[in-house]
């Protein structure tokens, strides 16, 4: 097989290997590390494709299609807790593995406080409303709950304002979307107090530690990386990737080669070797 071919194979994008349901969407973030929920990169996995095992499917906005199915499984794998879910690939929804937490937060997310964000100037007063909302709620906040709490009332001018705070802290990987498995409205809390324990463990990481581990998740399925696309739509860091990537081929494990659809050279995986480090 080819590269793209053993990846459309690894992703469950085939007739052959797609999943049959939410279950097996869940069993897929843990063995592919990170899942967008609907097709968001070429780079990265999506359980939409996988399920219907065509990576050519495209989305549609009505409930009783293939769309729409996948659409509820976000409560389903929200009550099995499968994942940490937010806004991580292209700011799309996306689902992480409790073991790639770590990793991914120590390359993506924003972990000084929002104290210090807003002291230094790095976040606006509306996005420290939030945060401070979320803070003192000890927990979790719909987003009704939320917004008043963060005093944005009603009104189509607040409510632009609220989402533009909303996606500044998305953007900083600050915010967990919390759903629930009885499909109620969305919650959301703070990164930092809603998993601590991976929070720490991202701050003991360095970023090249955290590049690697990343990278020993997502080759095997992945068959390849290209650099450029995949720094940009995971929001790692360009030369730090491209930095883990030299080291694996130096050590045998990757090679540069042309891959059909790709501009410039990708980093092959050397199957053979077995898995990463």
């Amino acid at each position: 097989m080819t590269p793209v071919e053993k990846r459309l194979h690894a992703w469950y994008q085939t007739p052959e290997t797609h999943i049959p349901d939410a279950d097996a969407a869940a069993e897929l973030i843990q063995s592919l590390g990170v899942v967008t929920h609907y097709p968001a990169s070429p780079e990265l996995p999506n359980i939409f494709h996988a399920y219907l095992g065509d990576p050519e499917a495209k989305t549609d906005s009505a409930w009783d299609t293939p769309s729409g199915e996948v659409y509820t499984w976000r409560w389903h794998l929200g009550g099995r807790q499968a994942g940490f879910y937010s806004l991580v690939v292209r700011k799309r929804p996306t689902w992480v593995s409790w073991s790639l937490l770590p990793s991914i937060l120590r390359l993506r997310a924003e972990l000084r406080t929002p104290d210090e964000l807003f002291d230094l100037g790095t976040i606006s007063a509306n996005a420290y409303k939030i945060a401070r909302a979320l803070d003192e709620s000890g927990g979790t906040l719909s987003t009704a709950e939320l917004r008043k709490a963060a005093d944005f009332p009603t009104g189509k001018e607040q409510r632009a304002a609220y989402l533009k705070a909303v996606e500044e802290l998305d953007s900083r990987l600050m915010l967990a979307k919390l759903v629930s498995g009885n499909g109620d409205e969305m919650s959301h809390a703070l990164v930092s107090a809603r998993y601590r324990e991976h929070v720490d463990a991202a701050e003991k990481l360095s970023p090249e530690e955290a590049c690697d581990k990343f990278l020993e998740s997502y080759l095997p399925a992945a068959a390849f990386a290209a650099p450029i696309p995949l720094a940009r739509h995971t929001g790692i860091d360009e030369q730090l990737l491209r930095a883990s990537l030299e080291r694996l081929k130096e050590e045998g494990e990757l090679k540069l080669e042309a891959v059909p659809g790709y501009k410039t050279d990708c980093y092959v995986w050397n199957s053979r070797s077995g898995s990463p480090r």
